[in-house]
């Protein structure tokens, strides 16, 4: 096969929008083929290995032949450390021979190579060896794109370079290394224009790499200009997302959860760039692609989750597999998620592949990882089919690691694969009580408006609203500790001095109280009641919004409907303050001075429950302290539910659950399970008259043994003072000083 062919199918790889001639617009279903779901290679390729006009498969060590996807062998694939060293399956035809070879980037193995075709003997002699030739050993490498840096119309080899940074020229069947600043090194690489120059530019975690005219002689100017993580995806996409005529950033964390775009902005002169959470549902978006699925000229982003990345070791490595498409809305700024394929095996891997296998004029999903080699063939206008569960397990909402199954046999919970599954079912079962999560979609932009600004002797309150979903603005406070210095009528700024690390930051939810958030900066009430003001003296980053109903959000309509529908917007008061406060953790993460990995939540009796509800759906909230906020519901006065049902709570207790505890579809023994292995600070006074300590211990006992499973004992800390429904300043003090060792 000749190299043209690559230049429009995979040339562009994963840095630019790949597209195909579709007949006609249709919203695409998808249908899964199981190529291979015992393999464990992460990367995989497609093009036509043996000559026929049929786009084959590759992945790692093997490729299969359409259209039945006949095995059969190409390599044996070094294993290293547990890890089969094929981190990417590049394709190229390296040596001029009209067959397609293949280009792999390496992490542990240090190294790039090439694995050479063999040639027309594949014709009748399919499984003959391929040959493995060496380029070079730089460094460890997360994987490498393709990508024609030099503008000569051959591609070259981009590594993500972790220690160093360079590129490989591709002449003539040679290639070239060049080293490039150190300053792009690190996790996350992306290739595109970013300053309309027509030149490709180097985007990486720290900031960007401006090409010259020369890329090989002159040198590369580095723009220090964002800071996106230090576990950013690979790709991170250069694209304009919003079509106004320059390049933003679209970017996950392939460690953590979250999906982000950075927007550019011209602003007197000077190019800024503004931070937009997409969707923080899902964590391990190691790669991204972008793509036009559905035929209507419009471009579509796919992410996918990896499969055990990090051995089980990173946040939500267990969680469910998915890989889903957004659409960005230019009306409303915000993305509309759809799922391509959620569960089972299918996971995304290092380098997937968007390609039109079938000749049938759409784009279809090639995807391998350490859970299988899949392709996901694209079905314009057909129905999308997903796994349906005709019979649900019965689970004990009080035991959290016993359920039984549909048989009616007891099981017990033993593994964090089985308990990754067993929590999903805790979060829908909040649900059914809540109302559902709202969707990427209602996550606009945060628009902050400031009301004031008034420096005080420790930090700056600055009074603020923030959009948090079309049609409603949340007020709250923000506290900047003093070691920041704001920008004149902002809320970004710099360390003093640029010593110093991001700061930690809290989330600081207020008891019920009719002024909300007064309370909790310091202006009205018990000083005990005062942690927000304390915790941005002792040098946190806090926001502080009020709960719906009170304070200046006291005209909140809890019966408001969606937009063009008699369906309520939320059904209960509860899910729309969990979405309120997931928007304030967007707004702590936007701020550069914020550390994103810092990030904990604080409350009291109300704020205390809301702050565990917001932890289970909102997964970068690292610790959470809760005081005086639960108990089980057979404990909350006797089983008396009435309590939870007015609006701004959950009425659907009353109406569809008879405020009986029996009833219930959750209970706090999930909750706080549902948490772990996230750092948890209970403080459970012995003569709290709402939440009945008997019970809180209960609960403690129950959640605790999610956390011995986990292998996170210590991180489930409770403490029981000899007082009633208060925050006393010696239990605040314990609490600080856990912050401090949680979060500093």
């Amino acid at each position: 096969m000749t190299s043209s062919y690559f230049a429009r199918l995979v040339l562009s790889a994963l840095f630019a929008v790949v597209s195909a001639p579709f007949l006609s617009a249709a919203e695409p279903g998808w249908k899964l083929h199981a190529i291979d779901a015992k393999a464990e290679y992460p990367a995989c390729a497609a093009f036509d290995v043996n000559g026929d006009g049929k786009i084959d498969l590759i992945n790692g060590g093997y490729w299969f032949e359409a259209p039945t996807w006949k095995k059969h062998f190409l390599r044996e694939v070094e294993v290293i450390r547990g890890r089969f060293d094929d981190y990417s399956n590049l394709p190229l035809d390296v040596n001029g021979d009209g067959w397609t070879d293949i280009i792999s980037v390496n992490y542990r193995s240090k190294s790039l190579f090439w694995v050479e075709h063999p040639g027309e003997v594949i014709k009748t002699k399919p499984a003959t060896s391929w040959t493995k030739r060496q380029i070079d050993t730089p460094g460890p490498m997360e994987t490498g794109r393709l990508a024609d840096l030099d503008g000569d119309g051959d591609p070259d080899i981009v590594p993500n370079c972790i220690g160093f940074a360079c590129w490989y020229e591709f002449d003539g069947g040679k290639f070239l290394k060049h080293d490039l600043p150190i300053e792009l090194a690190g996790h996350g690489i992306g290739v595109g224009d970013i300053n309309g120059d027509k030149r490709l530019d180097l985007v990486g975690p720290n900031g960007w790499l401006e090409a010259p005219a020369d890329r090989v002689k002159d040198r590369w100017l580095w723009h220090p200009e964002f800071t996106l993580t230090r576990d950013a995806s690979i790709p991170v996409l250069v694209h304009d997302v919003d079509a106004d005529g320059d390049a933003d950033l679209i970017w996950a964390r392939g460690h953590r959860f979250g999906l982000y775009w950075h927007e550019q902005q011209l602003i007197d002169g000077k190019r800024e760039w503004q931070k937009h959470a997409i969707d923080t549902e899902h964590s391990q978006f190691h790669s991204l692609l972008l793509a036009d699925l559905d035929g209507d000229k419009q471009t579509e982003l796919i992410a996918g989750k990896r499969y055990l990345g990090h051995e089980g070791k990173d946040p939500g490595e267990y969680d469910a597999r998915g890989i889903y498409s957004y659409r960005f809305l230019p009306k409303t700024r915000s993305w509309q998620r759809t799922v391509i394929h959620d569960g089972d095996d299918v996971a995304f891997g290092l380098d997937p592949k968007i390609v039109d296998i079938d000749g049938d004029g759409d784009l279809d999903i090639v995807t391998g990882d350490r859970s299988g080699f899949y392709l996901l063939e694209n079905l314009p206008g057909e129905e999308a089919l997903f796994s349906v569960e005709l019979s649900s397990p019965e689970f004990n909402h009080q035991q959290p690691l016993q359920w039984k199954d549909t048989t009616g046999q007891s099981q017990v919970i033993k593994t964090p694969q089985e308990w990754a599954s067993r929590k999903a079912e805790i979060q829908t079962g909040m649900e059914k009580a809540m109302g559902p999560l709202p969707t990427p979609d209602r996550r606009i932009p945060l628009d902050v408006k400031i009301i004031s600004m008034e420096v005080t002797p420790d930090y700056t309150r600055v009074k603020l609203t923030y959009a948090s979903e079309p049609g409603d603005r949340t007020p709250a406070y923000l506290l900047v500790p003093k070691s920041v210095k704001l920008n004149a009528n902002s809320l970004h700024g710099s360390l003093v001095d640029g010593q110093g690390k991001p700061l930690p930051a809290m989330l600081c939810l207020h008891p019920t109280n009719k002024d909300g958030k007064l309370q909790t900066v310091g202006f009205v009430g018990l000083p005990t009641r005062h942690y927000g003001h304390q915790l941005a003296q002792h040098g946190f980053v806090c926001v502080v919004p009020d709960y719906p109903s009170f304070g200046d959000y006291v005209d909140y309509d809890f019966h408001q409907k969606q937009p063009g529908s008699d369906k309520p917007l939320y059904v209960s008061g509860t899910m729309k303050a969990i979405w309120t406060n997931i928007r304030a953790v967007d707004l702590l993460e936007s701020l550069g001075y914020v550390d994103g990995e810092r990030i904990g939540a604080i409350g009291h009796s109300l704020g205390g429950h809301n702050a565990l509800y917001t932890a289970v759906f909102e997964p970068r909230l690292r610790a959470v302290v809760t005081s005086c906020g639960f108990t089980g519901f057979h404990d909350y006065y006797g089983g008396k539910l009435a309590g939870w049902t007015s609006d701004r709570y959950m009425p659907r207790i009353r109406d569809a659950y008879e405020n009986n505890p029996d009833k219930m579809p959750f209970d706090f023994h999930e909750v706080l399970a549902a948490i772990a292995p996230r750092s948890v600070f209970v403080a459970a006074p012995l003569h709290d008259a709402n939440f009945d300590n008997a019970g809180v211990r209960k609960v403690m006992t129950s959640a605790g043994r999610v956390y011995e499973l986990l292998g996170a004992n210590s991180k489930l800390q409770a403490i029981y003072p000899d007082c009633a429904h208060d925050f006393p300043d010696d239990v605040r003090k314990q609490v600080y000083d856990w912050l401090t060792k949680e979060l500093k």
